[in-house]
């Protein structure tokens, strides 16, 4: 497997033979890598140091994992987040990112800012008011400033996703082997 990371040997040995194995059995074999993956992602979730954001916008929400089989590879289990448009977001937050010298990062606060993509392309005129860009928005009797970015020198790494599915390794091995056993008690 890559990068070191590996199942135990049963369930190899199951993945190995998967293509001999009875139908009833491969389907067994798949719920338990389906299981077991769900419960990694279960960890990564639970196990980081980043804030949780409601909806799919979030990093969070764009973690997923996926088990099936295909022609090549017999069965194959993934886990990862989402492709998104810009920057890669999840790199970010598992190794760390710091601003070129004499810059910084600009970091969303409201959704307009998050559709606009980045602080150049933001539709309205920006103030910056200390490490926060504002916009201006004019009200009847006065002019409103509504937060959009923040302005960033570094983020810590803080997502340990690596860490958490090598943690959680031993659990999807006996989530496999489960999943072999209950696939042998319909044969």
């Amino acid at each position: 497997m890559a990068d070191g990371i590996a199942i135990s040997t049963n369930a190899a040995e199951l993945m190995q033979r998967f293509d001999r194995l009875p139908a009833c059995v491969q389907n067994g074999l798949l719920k338990g890598i389906k299981r077991g993956l769900l419960l990694a992602e279960d960890r990564v979730r639970t196990n980081t140091g980043c804030n949780r954001r409601k909806g799919a916008a979030g990093v969070f929400g764009r973690l997923t994992s996926f088990a099936g089989t295909t022609p090549a590879m017999g069965v194959d289990g993934q886990i990862g987040f989402r492709k998104t448009k810009g920057f890669p977001y999840e790199l970010a937050q598992e190794f760390g990112a710091h601003a070129k010298p004499g810059g910084a990062m600009t970091m969303p606060l409201t959704a307009k800012a998050r559709a606009a993509g980045g602080a150049r392309n933001f539709p309205g005129k920006l103030i910056r008011l200390g490490r926060i860009l504002v916009e201006a928005v004019a009200l009847k009797t006065r002019t409103n400033l509504v937060p959009q970015y923040v302005l960033l020198k570094s983020i810590p790494p803080r997502l340990k996703f690596r860490e958490n599915v090598i943690a959680s390794m031993p659990m999807i091995s006996d989530e496999i082997e489960a999943g072999g056993k209950e696939g042998l008690s319909k044969v």
